[in-house]
């Protein structure tokens, strides 16, 4: 599931979509790299945030794999 955040340009301010605050609560923590940051709740267990990356980088895996079989279609059909 993709969702997507907007944050106001000039206040910095993000609004976090109901779905998420469950997921998170009040304070939740984020790690973040050059190119993504994770958030995750304050009482999840770093063993826990990391097996749901395992699950959340195989579904990306699968969608990339999809798109690419989209892709060839589209270019086998031309």
């Amino acid at each position: 599931m993709d969702i997507s955040i907007r944050i106001n340009p000039k206040q910095r301010l993000a609004y976090i979509p109901k779905i998420l605050q469950d997921i998170l609560g009040e304070n939740p923590k984020a790690t973040p790299n050059r190119a993504a940051v994770l958030f995750f709740s304050e009482k999840t267990s770093i063993d826990n945030v990391i097996k749901s990356l395992d699950i959340i980088k195989a579904d990306l895996l699968h969608a990339k794999e999809l798109q690419k079989q989209k892709r060839d279609q589209r270019m086998e059909e031309k």
